[in-house]
């Protein structure tokens, strides 16, 4: 069970991530379109280098949490 919180914990740390600066990007762009904007280059480009770090440091928190507990 531990292990599911964590991963369910890094996954939607990764989405909201991804949907954050999918946001931005819309936001600060001149297309009239969220999807473009969510599954352009650019934005998965800098989610592939940038979008996994957050959630890595959701799944060590979560980790060191439930050992903590034990």
């Amino acid at each position: 069970m531990k292990s599911t919180k964590i991963m369910v914990g890094c996954l939607i740390t990764f989405l909201l991530t991804w949907l954050s600066l999918a946001t931005l990007a819309y936001l600060l762009s001149s297309v009239t379109d969220f999807r473009t904007c969510a599954t352009n280059g650019g934005t998965l480009m800098f989610m592939l280098i940038f979008g996994w770090i957050p959630a890595v440091i959701v799944g060590y928190d979560l980790d060191k949490r439930y050992k903590d507990e034990n």
